[in-house]
Formats: structure tokens, sequence, C-alpha cells
């Protein structure tokens, strides 16, 4: 019977139920079936507040859910948190725009060209499966490391036709221009592995958390030597870049429509202000639009299966892009 009750109630999250519809014994165990899946333990005084912001969260979902076939929203893990504390948990404190000046001063020279109707590195073999910064009800803010990784995967793969795992945990413990738990860059870890190399994740595997440095030069491999930024608000020399390797790019992921992201396309109601990192794998049409395919590192049950299919339009946000996706993108660099 509980099984029964559970499968009713995981569609019903999904559901256009609007809160005011949705009695409060089904609340009730919509909110127990919640807390069971994401391993949710609070203490009694911690209980009412937590069901009180699920309750607005939810009612948020279920509301956009009915006024919207695309993109479609869920909730998923972050849905006990305000929109307060997820911007302080789960996105990067220590995010700072580049200055436009340094981006231009460390550009890829630009392609030329008309790019490919689409591009999907992860039916070549050059994308690693959906990782995790073991986010519970905090996070170690490593996304920053998890798209330098991304980017290094996919241009070793490229180089040398093997698809490794690079360890995360390395630039965590070890970046010490970046801010490990606390924040970093994708600029900063690119320079630190130009330079030390990086380890096998099965050799410095992820903790969710930030320790000495412990790395063994005997073990790293040297896969570039820095980066360079793409030609920003720009779709097309985005995609061109695409056609070479994955690449890193940062969002605003602090919104409703990217945080509960659950299939569809995010083409609106996403802003300019980017402070987290991830990484484009592609690009392809998804019915009337096309998007970008976007990895993330909040593991493989957040949006569909890991990843998040965001608008290509350049107009959007004053030509930053829908998330601010076309803002600073980053490629690998050559070893010289």
């Amino acid at each position: 019977m509980y099984k029964l009750i559970s499968i009713f109630i995981t569609l019903n999250l999904f559901s256009p139920l609007t809160l005011a519809e949705t009695s409060s014994e089904d609340l009730s165990t919509i909110w127990q079936i919640w807390k069971v899946k994401h391993k949710r333990i609070y203490s009694s005084s911690e209980e009412a507040l937590r069901y009180s912001i699920f309750l607005d969260n939810y009612n948020k979902i279920q509301s956009f859910n009915s006024q919207n076939d695309n993109p479609k929203l869920a909730a998923n893990q972050f849905a006990d948190q305000s929109p307060e504390e997820f911007r302080l948990k789960f996105t990067n404190p220590a995010f700072s725009e580049v200055d436009p000046s340094t981006i231009k001063n460390n550009t890829m020279q630009n392609s030329t060209g008309l790019p490919p109707t689409s591009v999907d590195w992860r039916s070549k073999g050059a994308v690693t499966k959906v990782k995790s910064q073991l986010c519970t009800s905090a996070c170690c803010l490593s996304d920053w490391a998890f798209s330098t990784t991304g980017l290094l995967e996919g241009f070793y793969f490229i180089s040398n036709g093997t698809l490794l795992s690079f360890s995360e945990q390395q630039l965590v413990d070890c970046d010490k221009k970046s801010n490990g738990c606390r924040g970093g860059s994708v600029q900063n870890a690119m320079t630190y592995a130009g330079t030390r190399g990086l380890e096998l994740e099965k050799d410095y595997p992820v903790t969710g958390g930030q320790g000495a440095c412990q790395y063994n030069d005997q073990k790293v491999k040297y896969v570039a030597s820095g980066y360079q930024f793409v030609t920003p608000n720009s779709t097309d020399q985005l995609k061109l870049a695409i056609i070479k390797m994955p690449i890193s790019v940062s969002v605003e992921a602090d919104q409703d429509i990217f945080k509960f992201y659950k299939s569809g396309v995010i083409y609106w109601n996403c802003g300019p202000f980017i402070n987290h990192s991830v990484l484009i794998v592609g690009y392809q049409k998804m019915g009337a639009l096309e998007a970008f395919i976007v990895k993330n590192s909040w593991g493989s049950n957040w949006g569909d299966q890991g990843y998040v299919y965001i608008s290509t339009n350049e107009n959007a946000n004053d030509g930053c892009g829908v998330c601010g996706i076309l803002k600073q993108p980053i490629i690998s660099k050559m070893i010289l």
C-alpha cells in the first residue's frame, strides 16, 4: 500500500495541482516521502520551518508548471531551502566576473564560418558521467572545480583518445588561489592544473569537504597549459568553440527556473548575474528551440539526468544570453 501511495505522490509532485487544490493530508504525505527520498532528518525545532519553506517552494513549482509547458520544474533536493539560503549555500560566493578588458586580452583567435546544426560530445565519448558535489543541506562550493575537470577531461579525450576522470578534490584542497569549499574560479584552477597537473579522481576522490593537500606529483597528468576566453556575447562564436571541445561557462543558478529545473529548455526568466560554473557539451534543436546541452555537478537526480538545456538566444539579457551563459566562456589552451 505504501508503495502505491509513494508512486502516486511522486507523480503528484509534478502534477499541475495548486496548493489550494491539495489537501493538508496529501501535503503531509508528500513532505514525508520527500524527506525519505532526500534523506532529511530535522530536529523538532527545525521541522516546522523546513516544512513551511517546502510548501512555499512546492506551491511555486506547481503554479509554474500549471501555466507553462516548457520548461518543467520539480520539487528536487533544494525544495527545503529558502531563496536566501540557497544563494548562500549552493552558489559561488567567491565568484567574480572577469573584467571585459582582461577577457579581450586573452581571447582565442576568432573562428569563421558557419557552425554545424548540432554537436554532442557525449556521443563522441568525450564526457564523463554526471558528478556530484555531494550537496545535501549544504554544499562544498566546488562547482568551479567540476567545471574545470570537465573541460580538461574533454580536452584530454580529444588530444589522446582516452576518457579519464580527473580529481576535483585535488583542486579544492590544493589550488590556493581559489577558496576551496568557499568557492573559486575556473581561471585559477586551469592555471593550477597547467602548472601542477591533475591526478585521476580514483586516486584523489571527492569527499564533499576540504582538507590538506595530499596530491602525488608522480600520478598527475598534464593536460593543458592554461585557458583562453571565447569571444563573449556571441552564440556563433561559442558554437564554433564547442566544435573543438566542451566549454566551461558560468550561469545564474539561484533563480527558481534553474534551481528546480526538471526538463525542457530554459529560454526565459533567468538573468545575467552569473554565480555557478558548469560545462557545455554540445547544442541541438529541441522542438522549435535551439539549446546548449549543459552538464551540471549536482548529481544525476537533479534536472534532466544531471543536465539542463539552455536556449542559445544571444539577444537575451542584453547580449549576455539566457542565464548569462554567453558572458565568459572558457576553453582549454594547448600545451606548448
